[in-house]
C-alpha cells in the first residue's frame, strides 16, 4: 500500500485502499419484465455496505443469451462480485454463478424460477392475484415496465422458465447462497424455495412473511437488511457460514 497523504485538517488517509479491503460491489438483476426501477426502494440500505450496481438486461436479448450478457458485465467490476437476482433473473443469476464461479463472490437469489417442471398456462392465474393484489403504486410500476418489455419477451421469458432443465447444472456454484422468499408469493410458491435449497449445496433460504412475488417493492427494509447481514457474515475455515 502506498504510503499515507495528508487529508483533511491535517490527518493523514491511505492514497489507495488494497483492493481486499473495499467491500466487493453488489449486481442486482431484475426478474421477467421487470427493470432497475424494481431495486430502488431497496437500494439505500444496499448502499451502506458499498456500491451498488443495478442491471438493466437489453430486451433484445433472447433469455438464454442473458447470462453472457450478465457474465461481461461482470468481468468489467472488479470481480468476483455479490450478485443478486429476482425471478427470471434469479434464474440467470444461479446460471451465471455455475458458468463463471469466479465471477461470483456471494450470491443472493430472490424467488427464482425455473427450478420446477410447470407448464405456461399455471403462471396466468397466480400472476393475475399477483396483480390484483398489487399498491397501487406498485402496480403502476410493473403495469409500466410490462408494457415497455411488450407481449413477445414476456412470452419468450415465460417459455423459457418453463422449458425442462431451464435451470442447469446447478452443482457448478460455488459461491455461498441465500434463497429469499415472501411467503406469500403465488406465481412461484415457496414450497420451490425448498427445492431450490435441495439442490445448492450449503445454501440458506429464508421466508419473508410480509411479502409476496417482489420483496423488493413489498417489503424493501426487511430484504435490504437481510441481504446486508448476508454479504457481511464471515465464512469458517471451510468456507462455509456458520450454522449452515
Amino acid at each position: 500500500m502506498d504510503a499515507p497523504t495528508p487529508g483533511a485538517g491535517g490527518a493523514t488517509a491511505p492514497a489507495a485502499v488494497a483492493r481486499s479491503e473495499r467491500p466487493p460491489v453488489l449486481v442486482c438483476l431484475h426478474g421477467l419484465s421487470g427493470s432497475s426501477r424494481w431495486w430502488a426502494a431497496t437500494r439505500p440500505r444496499l448502499e451502506e455496505g458499498g456500491p451498488v450496481v443495478v442491471l438493466d438486461a437489453p430486451r433484445s436479448l433472447r433469455p438464454d443469451e442473458v447470462p453472457h450478457w450478465v457474465a461481461e458485465e461482470l468481468e468489467a467490476l472488479e470481480p468476483p462480485v455479490d450478485l443478486a437476482g429476482h425471478s427470471l433473473g434469479g434464474l440467470v443469476c444461479a446460471r451465471v454463478a455455475s458458468l463463471r464461479p469466479d465471477l461470483v463472490r456471494r450470491l443472493v437469489l430472490v424467488a427464482p424460477a425455473g427450478i420446477a417442471a410447470r407448464g405456461p398456462a399455471t403462471y396466468a392465474w397466480p400472476l393475475v392475484r399477483t396483480l390484483a393484489a398489487s399498491r397501487p403504486a406498485h402496480l403502476a410500476t410493473l403495469t409500466a415496465d410490462a408494457l415497455r418489455a411488450g407481449p413477445w419477451n414476456i412470452l419468450r421469458g415465460g417459455l423459457h422458465v418453463c422449458a425442462p432443465g431451464s435451470a442447469g447444472d446447478l452443482a457448478g456454484i460455488e459461491a455461498p447462497t441465500l434463497l429469499v422468499w415472501g411467503a406469500r408469493d403465488r406465481l412461484v410458491p415457496p414450497t420451490e424455495g425448498h427445492v431450490w435449497k435441495e439442490r445448492l449445496a450449503g445454501s440458506r433460504l429464508v421466508v419473508l412473511p410480509d411479502a409476496g412475488h417482489v420483496p423488493m417493492l413489498e417489503a424493501p427494509d426487511d430484504l435490504g437488511a437481510l441481504i446486508a447481514a448476508f454479504r457481511e457474515e464471515r465464512l469458517d475455515e471451510n468456507g462455509h457460514f456458520g450454522g449452515m
